[in-house]
């Protein structure tokens, strides 16, 4: 009895330390801060155009994510840049087809991530010119990102997640 009495103190201490030393390997003096801030913006989506008529081109549509927080830093593949094109007459409750992606991992603080799309354009056509499609940024991360015990990836702001800017402000380059 005096024998079994002892296995299961021993056990009880084992058990004890193991899950008073588990470490999660997000929660290192770098990493795991309670007092960081973390907060991704979706910025902005720009356009830039190369013409090759007067009504006829290449379109880039450039979506940037700003870090207007404290350095981000996750795992691979935990949050994702998407930059969406949405046609007229695509209910608003849809995004569109993905046209441009990035993964990411690290983005220090004021810094930016950019992704990119290039597509023709012909702004005499009514699909690009009269019914300009729309883009649309969006910030996305796994819903597992805020129970992994990394505070620094805990985006502490939602509401500036997405954006969406008109297609025919690339209309516009072409008249300039």
């Amino acid at each position: 009895m005096k024998t079994l009495n002892y296995f299961k103190t021993l056990a009880l201490i084992a058990v004890t330390f193991f899950f008073a030393n588990c470490t999660n390997p997000d929660r290192d003096n770098d990493v795991y801060d309670e007092s960081v801030t973390i907060d991704l913006s979706a910025e902005k989506i720009t356009f830039s155009i190369n013409k090759t008529t007067q009504w006829e081109g290449t379109a880039t549509i450039t979506g940037t994510i700003k870090n207007i927080g404290d350095h981000f830093s996750s795992g691979r593949g935990q949050q994702i840049a998407y930059l969406y094109e949405r046609s007229l007459g695509t209910p608003t409750t849809q995004l569109g087809n993905i046209v441009a992606s990035k993964s990411f991992s690290e983005l220090a603080s004021n810094g930016t991530l950019e992704v990119s799309f290039t597509r023709p354009w012909n702004s005499s056509s009514p699909a690009e010119g009269e019914f300009a499609p729309e883009y649309i940024l969006v910030l996305s991360y796994d819903p597992d990102l805020f129970i992994d015990g990394n505070k620094s990836n805990d985006d502490t702001n939602h509401d500036n997640n997405e954006i969406l800017e008109s297609g025919i402000e690339i209309n516009n380059l072409f008249r300039n």
